[in-house]
């Protein structure tokens, strides 16, 4: 399947096609040798990749063996000598629950000494407002707050953390006591210096822009060619999960308002999508190719790679989360259930027993498996505006383990008693979420 651009990899399934993916596949290793990309042999079995579960309680979700989000989060932030940065949509914490822990832990870093960088989405600061107030008043920690909307008409919804310059944490999991203890999430952690090089170039361009900068300066600033190559999907990294190499690059949305020397996300999604030849298993909150922010209108590019994809005969198996059954974007998806080679379901999280809690018990992840050796984990629903308008961020992996770990999620999930297939001829009740 294709994860890098066609200039790298061929999409042809032929003889000649699979000779001229090795060859590419030759290409890319020896440009990486080349750029400095590639890690020494002796480090490949240390594990730098790493895929990480939030698992609602009570419920049958987690994975055995994938890491759970508030203990990553932990050690990395325990870990941090120099500097902390994070782009969030929003900070929420209830007393005596995980999130406490973690801003627990980032003050006590902040106080030893690390610098700690935090940029937020204006439009959430009902929720954020109050952490923030708190957080101004420990030295060494240092927020701002993103206008997405006068921006771009968007926000800010990545979610993503970058710390000492050297690891990343991207993912579904909102900084939200919720996300950690009645949510299903995916993230990723990538302990690589070039990889979170392009996350903090990313940072910063939304750090200016949170510091007032007009987006004209701050997109003409951070569209000079960097002193050294970015990763991106024509000049990826290896990694390691800690038994094979892992070949990698992040992504990034809006093309606005991201480093143009960066991969946009909309373009790495569409190239893993054509380049399917068997499976896609993906899995998101909410999917639709309907705007529902802004403009109104059509938007075909993930759409057609979907229905194009099912054309070529790509057994396609879609989960989202029971939030999706809104109109129109219910009916968008029946369409996409209509067609031969694809299955929709949608997931139901039970409630605590007794406890209704608002904005949670659902199924948050975004993730995709092309083929059992590619995948994406990222922070933005599949809809037009979380890729025009919209700050999200990713990364793409290309490699069998970690497609076998999330296939091993999204199986379980998808045989469980969670789901429900959707059926065409059926009208499905949208759940009340607060």
């Amino acid at each position: 399947m294709i994860l890098f651009s066609d200039s790298i990899l061929s999409r042809n399934t032929s003889r000649h096609g699979r000779l001229r993916w090795l060859a590419g596949c030759a290409m890319v290793m020896a440009g990486l040798v080349a750029n400095g990309n590639v890690a020494r042999a002796d480090d490949s079995t240390q594990r730098n990749f790493q895929i990480v579960e939030s698992v609602p309680e009570n419920s049958l979700y987690g994975q055995p063996g994938i890491a759970r989000t508030k203990d990553v989060w932990l050690d990395m932030i325990h870990h941090a000598q120099h500097s902390i940065d994070a782009a969030v949509f929003y900070i929420t914490d209830k007393p005596g629950h995980s999130m406490s822990d973690i801003l627990d832990a980032l003050t006590e870093r902040a106080r030893a000494g690390v610098q700690v960088r935090i940029v937020v989405e204006q439009s959430f600061l009902k929720e954020t407002g109050s952490v923030l107030e708190k957080l101004k008043t420990i030295p060494n920690i240092s927020t701002a707050i993103l206008p997405g909307h006068m921006l771009t008409g968007g926000i800010l919804h990545a979610k993503y953390m970058v710390v000492d310059n050297n690891s990343v944490f991207v993912g579904s999991q909102n900084w939200d006591w919720r996300a950690l203890e009645h949510i299903h999430e995916i993230g990723a952690r990538i302990d690589n210096a070039p990889i979170a090089r392009d996350f903090e170039s990313d940072f910063n361009m939304l750090w200016m822009l949170a510091q007032g900068a007009p987006l004209s300066n701050a997109y003409a600033k951070f569209a000079a060619t960097p002193d050294i190559a970015p990763v991106t999907q024509a000049n990826p990294v290896i990694l390691s999960d800690g038994t094979q190499p892992l070949i990698a690059f992040p992504a990034f949305s809006p093309a606005v308002m991201m480093p143009s020397s960066l991969t946009t996300e909309e373009k790495a999604l569409v190239d893993m999508i054509h380049g399917a030849r068997k499976t896609l298993r993906l899995q998101v909150l909410t999917m639709s190719a309907f705007n529902h922010y802004g403009a109104r209108g059509y938007w075909p590019v993930l759409d057609t790679a979907l229905r194009d994809a099912a054309a070529r005969g790509v057994e396609t198996q879609i989960i989202v989360s029971n939030w999706s059954l809104s109109e129109p974007m219910q009916s968008y998806l029946k369409s996409l259930s209509a067609l031969p080679h694809v299955t929709v379901k949608f997931s139901t999280v039970p409630d605590m027993p007794g406890e209704k809690i608002p904005f949670a018990r659902v199924e948050h992840c975004k993730y995709a498996v092309a083929d059992d050796n590619a995948v994406y984990i990222g922070t933005g629903n599949w809809e037009p505006s979380y890729f025009t308008t919209t700050v999200n961020a990713s990364i793409f992996v290309h490699g069998a383990s970690p497609a076998r770990d999330l296939n091993a999620i999204f199986m379980h999930d998808w045989t469980g008693p969670y789901v429900t297939q959707l059926e065409a001829g059926k009208t499905y009740a949208m759940p009340k979420r607060d």
